[in-house]
C-alpha cells in the first residue's frame, strides 16, 4: 500500500488519481500520520470506454434548419 502526505495530494492530484485509476489503495498522511484509506471505488473494466462518456462525441450528419422552420416544425 503506498503512502501519500495531503501536501502531495493537493499539488499533485493528478499523480493520486492515476493511481486510484489503477486500483491501486493509498494511505494519506497528514504529519507523517496515517490519516485515511484512499480506496478506488471500482476498477475499470478491460472492456474500453463507458459508452455514456462518449455521448454526443460521434460524428452525426445534422441538418442545419433556420429559426423560421424550427418554428414552423414545433408551432405549426
Amino acid at each position: 500500500m503506498k503512502t501519500i502526505s495531503i501536501q502531495k495530494m493537493r499539488f499533485e492530484f493528478g499523480e493520486v488519481r492515476h493511481a486510484l485509476e489503477q486500483g491501486e489503495e493509498l494511505v494519506l498522511t497528514f504529519r507523517n500520520r496515517p490519516l485515511a484509506r484512499l480506496l478506488p471505488f471500482a476498477i475499470k473494466s478491460a472492456g474500453g470506454e463507458d459508452p455514456a462518456l462518449s455521448f454526443g462525441m460521434r460524428d452525426v450528419d445534422v441538418q442545419v434548419i433556420s429559426n423560421a422552420e424550427m418554428d414552423e416544425a414545433i408551432y405549426g
